[in-house]
C-alpha cells in the first residue's frame, strides 16, 4: 500500500511514515555503486525493526547471498508470506497459472472416471485467448502434451510458469471417458480481471442479493458502494457473499465491505486489532481510520456510504481453500457485528499483515521492495489465530456439481446450499466433500498491507 512507505539505508532508519518519533536519524546516504552488502544490510535493518519475528535475527548481514535468497534465509519457519521483489525485474515477481495464463485449475478425480482431470474454476476476464477456448467448468487433460497424473501436476504447473510458455489440452467427458481436443498454447502475461459479479434471487418471498468478489482492490470501491445502493434500493434482505477465490488485497476495501454489510457499526467502531513485535506493539484501527488509507485512489468517507449500508443481522459467506488474506479478514471481522454463516471449504489460514518498505530517495539506491509480515490480525473482539483456516458451519464441495455451473448460477453447490438455508429447506447436517482433489495450487495471496496511523 502506497500509504505505508518506509525508507531504510544500510544500518539506520532514515524517514518513515510508519516509524516512531524516537527513530534514529541516518547519516548521509552512501555513494557509488550499490553493493550486495548495502542491500542485505538494508534488508536486515528493516527486518530487525518491523518483522513480527524479529527476535533471533543475525547481528550482521550475510553479503555472500543474492537479495532474495538472503531475505528468505531470515524468515521464520511459520512465515510463508513475507515477500521481496524488484519491480523492474519480472523474474522476481510471484507467478501463478491464474495471474499469468488466466486459468485457475484444480486437478481432481471425478466419480465414474479412471484418470485425473484438470477442472477450470476461473478464466480471467482479460485473458482473451483463454476465454475463447475455456470457461468455468472446462476440462483440461494435458499440459505441454503430458497427461495430468497424481504425481506430476505440480511439476507441470511449475514448468509452464518457469518456461513462460505452455499448452493446455481441452477435453470433453462422455460416459466416464475423456476425449482430448486440440492443444491450446496460451501467452504468458498478466491478464486483467473484473472481480465483481452480481445476481439477485427471490427465495421463499425473500429478496436475496448475491455478490461474487474476487479481489479487494480499491479501484472498485466506488463500484462496490453503487452495488450496495442497488441492493438497498431493491429491498435485498439476505446477502450471499462469494469469497471462495478471493486472495485478498486492500485493508480499506475490506473495511468498506464489512461496513456495507453489517449492522451496529459507526465510524468510530473498531474494525481491526493489530499485534506487532516489541517495537511496534498493539493498537486498533476504527472503520473511519481504515477507510481513510486506501491502497490507491481517493478515500471513501464513512458518512458517504450510509445510504448503501444493508445493516444485515446475518450474511452467508462462501469460502474455499483460496479464500486468503483480506478475504479471511472480512470473514473474521464481520463476526463482532453480524451472524456469519459460512459455507464451502476451510479458508487458507493467513491471519497476518505486512507493511511495504521501499527506498524513496532521489536518486533511488535500493531497487527492491519488501513486504515483511509485521502484525497478527484480530477483529474488534480480539479474535484471530486462524492459522489453520476458518472452518465453515456447512462443508460443501463445489466439485460435487459437474460441470461447474457459471459463477452466480443458482445450481452451484455452494450457492444452492445458501439458498436452501435461506428458504428453510436445507438439511442441517454438514455436507462432506465427494470429489477427491489430487492437486490444488497454493494460492498467491495479495498481501494485507497495514498502514501505520499512530
Amino acid at each position: 500500500m502506497r500509504t505505508q512507505i518506509v525508507l531504510f539505508t544500510a544500518g539506520l532508519l532514515l524517514t518513515a511514515t510508519a516509524c516512531r518519533k524516537d527513530a534514529p536519524v541516518a547519516p548521509p546516504a552512501p555513494t557509488g555503486p550499490v553493493t550486495p552488502a548495502e542491500i542485505n544490510s538494508w534488508v536486515l535493518d528493516s527486518m530487525r525493526y518491523f518483522y513480527l519475528w524479529n527476535q533471533g535475527l543475525p547481528a550482521k548481514a550475510d553479503t555472500s547471498l543474492a537479495a532474495q535468497k538472503y531475505f528468505s534465509s531470515l524468515l521464520n519457519t511459520a512465515d510463508p508470506f513475507s515477500y521481496l521483489y524488484n519491480p523492474d525485474d519480472a523474474t522476481t515477481v510471484a507467478t501463478s497459472l491464474y495471474r499469468n495464463y488466466g486459468l485457475d485449475i484444480s486437478v481432481v478425480q471425478l466419480p465414474g472416471t479412471t484418470v485425473p482431470i484438470g477442472v477450470v474454476k476461473l478464466v480471467a476476464s482479460g485473458a482473451t485467448l483463454a476465454k475463447s477456448k475455456f470457461s468455468r467448468g472446462s476440462y483440461i487433460s494435458r499440459i505441454n502434451n503430458i497427461s495430468l497424473k497424481p504425481d506430476n501436476a505440480g511439476e507441470l504447473f511449475a514448468q509452464v510458469l518457469g518456461d513462460k510458455r505452455g499448452s493446455f489440452t481441452p477435453a470433453t467427458l462422455s460416459d466416464g471417458v475423456f476425449t482430448d481436443g486440440q492443444p491450446v498454447e496460451l501467452p504468458f502475461a498478466y491478464p486483467a480481471e473484473s472481480p465483481v459479479n452480481v445476481q439477485n434471487f427471490t427465495v421463499a418471498g425473500k429478496k436475496v442479493g448475491y455478490l461474487y468478489y474476487n479481489a479487494f482492490a480499491d479501484k472498485y470501491n466506488g463500484d462496490l458502494v453503487n452495488i450496495f445502493k442497488n441492493f438497498v434500493g431493491n429491498g435485498i434482505s439476505e446477502l450471499i457473499l462469494d469469497l471462495r477465490y478471493n486472495t485478498g488485497g486492500s485493508i480499506a476495501a475490506a473495511a468498506l465491505m464489512t461496513s456495507l454489510i453489517a449492522d451496529g457499526i459507526s465510524e468510530g467502531s473498531a474494525f481491526i486489532q493489530l499485534n506487532g513485535n516489541n517495537n511496534l506493539g498493539s493498537y486498533k484501527m476504527s472503520f473511519g481510520e481504515t477507510l481513510a488509507v486506501p491502497e490507491s485512489g481517493n478515500p471513501i468517507s464513512f458518512s458517504s456510504i450510509l445510504a448503501a449500508r444493508l445493516r444485515l443481522k446475518r450474511v452467508y459467506v462462501l469460502t474455499g481453500h483460496q479464500t486468503i488474506s483480506a478475504a479471511e479478514l472480512v470473514v473474521n471481522n464481520l463476526k463482532p457485528y453480524t451472524n456469519v454463516i459460512q459455507i464451502g471449504a476451510t479458508t487458507y489460514g493467513k491471519d497476518k499483515g505486512a507493511i511495504i518498505i521501499r527506498d524513496q530517495r532521489t536518486p533511488k539506491r535500493i531497487p527492491w521492495v519488501m513486504q515483511p509480515i509485521t502484525y497478527r490480525l484480530a477483529n474488534a473482539n480480539g479474535q484471530g489465530g486462524y492459522t489453520t483456516g476458518i472452518v465453515p458451519q456447512y462443508v460443501v464441495d463445489e466439485m460435487s456439481v459437474q460441470p461447474l455451473p457459471l459463477i452466480g448460477n443458482g445450481n452451484d453447490a455452494l450457492i444452492a446450499k445458501a439458498l436452501a438455508l435461506i428458504s428453510g429447506n436445507a438439511r442441517e447436517e454438514s455436507y462432506q466433500p465427494k470429489v477427491p482433489v489430487i492437486y490444488e495450487p497454493t494460492p498467491v495471496a495479495t498481501e494485507v498491507i497495514i498502514p501505520r496511523i499512530k
